[in-house]
Formats: C-alpha cells, structure tokens, sequence
C-alpha cells in the first residue's frame, strides 16, 4: 500500500511540475545529453554504450520536480543539473541488480531512507525503473538518479545527477 501512495505522489508532483513551466535547457536543443562522460564517482554499466537520447517526457517532469524541489529557493547560482544516456541489451532488472547500496556506497553514494532502486511494472509488462542516491559534501551536495526505460529488446539508461551548493541552497531557505 506504502508503494501505490508513493507512485500517486510522484504522479501529483509530475504533474504540477508540468504546470509550473518549461524545462529549460533539458528539453531544446538538437543534442541529447549535457555531460560529455558519465562521473568518475558513479559505476558505469558493463557493457552499456553511450547514446544520443533525449530525456523522455515522463523523466523531464520528474527531473524538473527534483532540480525545483532542490534549487527553487536558492535560484540558479545554487546547483547544476547534468544529464547522460546508455543503453544496454540487458533487462531493466539487471540493472537495478548491478546498482546496490554496496556497489554505490563504495563511491560514496547513499540510498539514505530509499529504496536505492525499484522497479515500476504494470499488470503484464515491466515499464522500467529509477534508483535513487544521494552524496553529501561540504563544498557540493549531489542527487543521482538512473532511470531505467525497456524499449524494442534494449534498455536505456539515463543518468541525471544535481549538484547542489549546500549554503547557497541554506541561503535560500532562510530567506
């Protein structure tokens, strides 16, 4: 039951983000992807290979309701967000499997008071998955997620990461 609450939130966020205003950089432009390589902090999928994707709409609303809910208050000077795609001929379960509390903590990733990955699936079909870690750090605090997406036999795999700096977002808040 805690599971279907949490799927409804997210739902109401996604859509309230929709509402409250473009993307910016995430949705123009010809080129997908705006890191030029994968963070030497997050492990690399065996085998993935980097592709030029766009963001599928349901991942912009989600990053714009995370990068809002993060940096609204302290303005832009607060954070960057960053993303990068793979894809892989592997199951959207393997890899959820490879990102595990251990594998990420040894780069100094937390789950926190999540999951770390889960998986989202409908009656007869598995419609992919997002893991979620979080970093803290006195000069930038960071947020990563990997959203899984099983399309025709591939799986793709979006990397979206906000670094945050953790006094200019206090700043922000307190004002």
């Amino acid at each position: 039951m805690t599971r279907k609450r949490t799927v409804i939130l997210i739902g109401v966020v996604l859509i309230g983000a929709l509402a409250c205003g473009p993307l910016g950089s995430l949705t123009g432009g010809s080129s997908a992807g705006t890191a030029d390589s994968l963070w030497p902090d997050v492990p690399p999928f065996p085998g993935a290979e980097e592709v030029d994707l766009e963001l599928p709409l349901f991942v912009r609303l989600a990053v714009e309701a995370a990068s809002q809910a993060i940096m609204s208050e302290a303005g832009d000077s607060a954070g960057e967000l960053e993303f990068i795609a793979f894809t892989t001929g592997r199951s959207a379960d393997e890899v959820m499997a490879f990102y595990t509390a251990d594998r990420m903590a040894a780069e100094g990733w937390t789950a926190g008071d999540q999951p770390g990955c889960g998986l989202a699936s409908t009656e007869d079909e598995q419609v992919g998955g997002m893991c979620l870690f979080a970093k803290e750090g006195d000069e930038l605090s960071s947020g990563l997620f990997i959203v899984i997406t099983p399309e025709d036999g591939a799986t793709s795999l979006f990397y979206i990461r906000i670094d945050a700096n953790p006094d200019a977002l206090a700043t922000g808040e307190a004002n």
